[in-house]
């Protein structure tokens, strides 16, 4: 897990990190990084992924809630900590989907509670690895790239935004792999990433970067709605 501290106070970024640190130590977790930086500028550079960011909204230049915009487009499911003793900057951190404000001076109670969240919610977001058997390779990707799979003669095809794969693994593999709250069987041929579903109707589903439609079986289409509106209650 990948944590940025981002203040042009060097005294605030050494207490934050030793407050993570502590964080991290108590629960015996070794698999993380911090990232430390004391300028937006420089931290909206940061290329690496990056899980959790607290970020100090007052600093000259690229502040903190400008910095969390342009380290979104690289990191969709960032967690973001506003760092400020004015709260002036409400409406701007809540129009950017900011998870919480830490006020000045820094409490390590408060930042405790709110990593203990933050946290939860990465693992949460994180996409399961899938492997592939392809006829002579195994190909390992995410669980969240594949947009749907499908059932041709004795083959199935798994599209992903990047490739297709074919394998010989069944659709009830494949049903019993993937996560069922993410994945639906909207035909006895296709299997649809539910996150991927961008518009349907009665007869018709339609996916994410995929031009032709996926028929939705009459009998599947209640079951089909529910799954779609506890994916959607989800996000809220």
């Amino acid at each position: 897990m990948n944590i940025l501290i981002c203040d042009d106070d060097k005294i605030c970024v050494e207490r934050m990190k030793e407050y993570v640190q502590d964080f991290f130590r108590d629960r015996k977790i070794a698999d993380y990084k911090i990232y430390e930086y004391f300028s937006g500028e420089a931290a909206a550079r940061e290329s690496d992924i990056i899980d959790i960011a607290f970020l100090d909204v007052e600093m000259e230049g690229i502040n903190g809630i400008e910095a969390s915009k342009i380290l979104r487009k690289n990191n969709k499911g960032i967690v973001v900590f506003i760092i400020t003793s004015y709260m002036g900057y409400l409406d701007d951190a809540m129009d950017e989907g900011v998870f919480r404000y830490i006020n000045k001076p820094l409490d390590k109670n408060v930042i405790s509670r709110g990593l203990r969240k933050a946290v939860e919610l990465c693992y949460k977001k994180q996409s399961k690895k899938i492997v592939i058997k392809e006829s002579k390779n195994n190909v390992i990707i995410e669980q969240d790239d594949i947009i749907y799979i499908e059932s041709i003669a004795r083959k199935r095809c798994v599209y992903t935004e990047k490739q297709e794969y074919l394998t010989l693994e069944s659709l009830a593999y494949w049903k019993k792999l993937l996560d069922d709250d993410m994945f639906f069987l909207v035909n006895k041929s296709i299997i649809v990433n539910i996150k991927k579903v961008e518009q349907f109707s009665n007869n018709n589903i339609r996916l994410k970067g995929i031009e032709q439609e996926i028929p939705l079986s009459r009998d599947r289409k209640s079951e089909f709605k529910q799954k779609l509106l506890l994916y959607l209650a989800g996000q809220e």
